[in-house]
């Protein structure tokens, strides 16, 4: 084994750059994490994709954890079936932080600042520092210190509901490692589905899900922090797909601290983006990855916007024009998905001629030179000429804008699409958010506008999702 070519310090300082630089994020550097999953891990599609989301997103800042896990579990994900599940954890853990202190033991709690459980645990095991996460389906759940409801028996192979429970429960842990207070102990679930949120799993959504939808040929515009976590859990579905994964930058060790994928490895030795992706999406056999390192200029001014029309946009970067690029090569269905510069996330649809477009969207912003944090750019706000800042990001973030993302592509093929209006935004700050939705409803002052339907090119008109257009 080669020897890491940064010293801890020099990693530490490195990785969490971005974390650091929230004014009120300070302190979490000595803090650990005992974690205990529930036994039935062992066959449990939800608890499994929890725990491998969980731990991949708290090593991105918490350097000592401990996991209490059945030793002999065998994966029943997708990616990696019948595979040992703790070896699995074992390299996801050290991958993303090489001189991260990991233990598989039992988990004594006094050892440890706080104590996470993942799946449901004995009541008399809750304490003050205790948090608990649980999820199937659409569902997610999180608590501070306090029993949880019961989500009954779910056997859906949907990892939205579980990943999702993931973020909720690391933005907790992290906000006590900041010494944040929480907002509340009683329980809070959400659907993912229709954006819901109760105080009881048993009253909100959960409809089954489609795992093996085939999305058609899919242009992936970036391959940023957003963009990496999508495409770690994009293979725990059986979806099939094209997808072109398009960027022109490289790895740095910053970007370790909110990416599922990237590897302390491949911020050493700067690893393309792109490629470092399709690896994360050629886990799995259903996903053929094809890499384009460059910009989506570059692309469409090599001809490859019509050589290789797409059926969906995943617009997962800010820079280079990129918003321009898109609407103005009249695209089909777009997503849209960034963080903003403390607690936030968002995601945006634009179904051509019904709804705004992503010019339209940040129209504001851009006028003012702004240009939204995403887990893509590190530049944000042009001050004066030449001058410019480089914000925060706090490591659970990007998942979950990533998350919010899958869950719509997720809605495509079920009857009713689309359940909820065109803009979504929801909080972490707080244990007890609410997602927050908004339509434009004034398409007039859209570009769509000046675009008439005879304008769009038939490779795009001919698509797979161009009928939510025409309905």
């Amino acid at each position: 084994m080669i020897d890491f070519p940064l010293t801890k310090d020099e990693w530490y300082k490195l990785r969490d750059d971005r974390t650091r630089r929230l004014e009120e994020v300070t302190g979490f550097e000595d803090k650990s994490v005992g974690v205990i999953v529930n036994p039935e891990v062992s066959s449990s599609y939800p608890i499994q994709a929890m725990t491998l989301i969980t731990l991949n997103m708290l090593a991105r800042w918490c350097r000592k954890i401990a996991i209490q896990i059945p030793s002999d579990t065998i994966s029943c994900l997708p990616n990696y079936h019948k595979k040992d599940f703790c070896e699995i954890l074992k390299n996801n853990l050290s991958e993303a932080d090489p001189y991260g202190q990991f233990a598989f033991k039992d988990v004594e709690k006094e050892a440890y600042n706080q104590t996470l459980f993942i799946g449901k645990a004995e009541e008399n095991r809750y304490d003050d520092k205790a948090v608990w996460i649980d999820g199937c389906g659409w569902i997610a759940g999180v608590a501070y210190n306090a029993p949880q409801d019961i989500l009954n028996e779910c056997k859906q192979s949907n990892p939205i509901g579980p990943a999702f429970a993931s973020c909720l429960g690391v933005a907790e842990l992290f906000r006590r490692a900041i010494g944040l207070l929480p907002s509340s102990t009683e329980p809070s679930w959400y659907s993912l589905y229709d954006l819901k949120k109760a105080d009881s799993p048993l009253s909100i959504q959960n409809p089954p899900f489609i795992s093996n939808f085939n999305f058609g040929r899919i242009h992936q515009v970036g391959c940023g922090a957003v963009a990496s976590c999508l495409d770690f859990l994009l293979p725990l579905t059986n979806w099939t797909s094209e997808i072109f994964l398009i960027d022109d930058d490289r790895v740095e060790v910053s970007n370790c601290n909110r990416s599922l994928s990237f590897s302390a490895w491949d911020a050493v030795s700067k690893r393309a983006k792109v490629d470092v992706c399709a690896d994360a999406l050629q886990s799995t056999t259903t996903m053929k990855a094809i890499s384009f390192n460059g910009t989506y200029g570059n692309f469409i001014g090599q001809g490859k916007f019509l050589d290789f029309p797409p059926d969906l946009i995943l617009c997962l970067a800010n820079d280079h024009n990129v918003w321009g690029d898109i609407q103005n090569n009249y695209p089909p269905l777009v997503f849209h998905a960034t963080t903003t510069k403390s607690w936030g996330i968002n995601f945006g649809r634009h179904i051509p001629k019904k709804e705004w477009c992503v010019i339209c969207r940040f129209r504001d912003e851009m006028n003012l030179s702004l240009t939204p944090i995403c887990g893509e750019s590190e530049v944000s706000i042009k001050k004066t000429e030449g001058e410019s800042t480089i914000e925060g990001v706090l490591p659970f973030l990007s998942p979950a804008a990533a998350i919010l993302t899958m869950a719509e592509m997720a809605k495509i093929p079920l009857a009713g699409y689309p359940m909820n209006d065109d803009f979504i935004e929801f909080s972490l700050r707080n244990i007890d958010g609410n997602f927050v939705q908004s339509q434009r409803k004034h398409l007039e002052e859209c570009l769509c506008k000046d675009q008439p339907i005879s304008l769009y090119p038939k490779e795009i008109t001919s698509g797979k999702f161009w009928h939510l257009t025409e309905n």
